[in-house]
């Protein structure tokens, strides 16, 4: 194993922005030696969320960095509102409570006798069912969906989950950045930009309404960050009788 090599990666990826935890990731794929492999981070700047997708491939003995792949969510906030027993703002607040990583590693003692130690599946469970209770209508489906992918984008794997793509493209903006030798554009970097991209898009959206974009969230500025994201309530489809 090439260990230099894995600590001249791991220190471009920290001069950039990622934290150099990374390294302990990097060394559990390279011991394999696969011919190409992707990382994912999740990391959460200024309340909103970006999921990383870095990749890289052999060449020789060495590993290179080709490029990596960010997505923008941009932070939601959900309304104090009951619909069908649920109240959605507390929801999204307990959702945040939880660990969403999979992980098969136990860190702890575990007993299926003893509850206290498996009391993280038991608030997943109760949470996922108010989840499929909240989407017994499509007011309270939307809600559903766009807690799923605020808390559970970048974190959980789609067999238990659900594949999360398509609800993550009505909400994300995303861009690939190529790694070039001492022209690496920093995590800050990108998030600033798809930032801009973000806005430019909510503006556009304002100019050409629609049925559709008038059920996404929607962004209005701030006086205190310049910016805010809050996921107003969708508007009721009339109904004639």
């Amino acid at each position: 194993m090439n260990f230099q090599n894995i600590v001249s990666l791991t220190g471009k990826l920290k001069h950039i922005g990622f934290n150099g935890s990374i390294g302990k990731r990097l060394l559990q794929h390279v011991c394999f030696k696969p011919s190409k492999f992707s990382l994912l981070e999740r990391i959460i700047k200024d309340q909103d969320l970006l999921i990383c997708s870095l990749f890289f491939e052999r060449k020789g003995e060495e590993y290179v960095w080709s490029h990596y792949h960010v997505s923008l969510l941009v932070k939601m906030e959900f309304p104090d509102r009951v619909l069908h027993s649920v109240n959605v703002k507390e929801l999204d607040f307990r959702m945040s409570q939880i660990s969403w990583e999979v992980s098969e590693q136990c860190n702890g003692e575990f007993s299926l006798e003893d509850e206290s130690t498996w009391q993280r599946e038991k608030d997943i469970e109760t949470i996922v069912s108010k989840l499929f209770q909240l989407s017994l209508s499509e007011e309270g489906k939307y809600f559903s969906e766009c807690l799923k992918v605020k808390h559970w984008s970048g974190c959980t794997e789609n067999s238990l989950t659900g594949n999360l793509n398509v609800l993550r493209s009505r909400f994300e903006i995303s861009q690939r950045f190529y790694f070039v030798e001492g022209q690496e554009i920093a995590l800050e970097e990108a998030y600033r930009f798809l930032l801009n991209r973000w806005m430019e898009k909510q503006q556009s959206l304002k100019r050409k309404p629609d049925a559709n974009t008038k059920q996404e969230e929607e962004f209005v500025d701030s006086p205190s960050s310049g910016r805010k994201g809050r996921l107003h309530n969708k508007r009721k489809a009339k109904t004639k009788k």
